[in-house]
């Protein structure tokens, strides 16, 4: 006598439901999980892949997650109180997980931008992000390499500057495009520069963009003025907002001198923040 067991129908689609939920599951992670995938997703759908991609980075430890050990952040940050960046795709960062130094005030000595959900605004660590100019005058070439060299090593983002860019790169996802030209806040708000970055869903950073009054630069190289307004630019573009007024402070929102050109320790705690290091 032949003997079967039969399979009980609930079973079967149990088994069934697994073998389509888990791939999708699993796909939707790695793209969430990955700023070149993520960025070909329709934008109302993206905040749902990236939670999906948060998800997992989560559970395997990607940003500290479930297997994170104690106190790993005292451990390894160079600087008090400052997350560890990862050094993977990239993984979002609570604003709210993040004490400065002793001495250090939020909104006074320096800002980072966040979104409404409280994630810091910043670019990825593994991919290159060039910088590239258009329209620049004579004199603001080596000013504006000195202004992507000084963020790269104080914040460890693999920038670099990558000369004229064509017309077809400007504004361009991956990049910084700094344009020497006309902006309406140049007349509405007397600014000599504007920077900004476009924020995704969770802080994830895919483009920054400059834009500096060319009269505002000056001709001859290595003018004081001139690199510390390039360098509070592209601050911007990275995820830095203003400082308080009247700071020692490359960010603050109303400058003591037009000619300092030396990052000051709150600025040097925001690049950290936003950084790679």
């Amino acid at each position: 006598m032949n003997w079967q067991r039969s399979v009980h129908p609930a079973v079967s689609f149990s088994a069934y439901l697994l073998a389509i939920v888990v791939p999708l599951v699993l796909a939707l992670a790695v793209v969430g999980s990955s700023p070149a995938l993520l960025a070909m997703v329709p934008e109302e759908h993206r905040g749902t892949v990236a939670s999906f991609g948060e998800g997992a980075a989560r559970v395997s430890g990607g940003d500290g997650g479930l297997f994170r050990p104690a106190h790993a952040d005292a451990a390894n940050s160079t600087v008090p109180g400052t997350a560890v960046p990862l050094r993977g795709e990239w993984s979002p960062r609570r604003a709210a997980d993040i004490q400065p130094p002793a001495g250090l005030i939020a909104g006074v000595d320096y800002a980072v931008e966040a979104t409404e959900d409280g994630y810091l605004a910043h670019w990825p660590c593994e991919h290159e992000i060039p910088v590239r100019s258009y329209d620049a005058p004579p004199g603001s070439e080596s000013d504006l390499a000195w202004a992507v060299e000084t963020l790269a090593f104080a914040s460890g983002l693999p920038l670099r500057y990558a000369g004229p860019g064509a017309e077809g790169e400007r504004e361009g996802d991956g990049a910084i495009s700094v344009t020497y030209g006309d902006h309406p806040m140049f007349h509405t708000h007397g600014a000599a520069g504007v920077g900004g970055a476009a924020v995704w869903p969770r802080g994830l950073i895919l483009r920054g963009s400059v834009t500096l009054q060319p009269e505002q630069i000056t001709p001859v190289p290595g003018d004081a003025w001139s690199r510390s307004l390039t360098l509070h630019e592209l601050m911007h573009a990275v995820g830095i907002d203003h400082a308080g007024e009247f700071r020692t402070e490359i960010m603050t929102s109303r400058r003591i001198s037009d000619t300092q050109t030396i990052l000051g320790h709150g600025d040097q705690f925001a690049l950290r923040l936003v950084g790679c290091l």
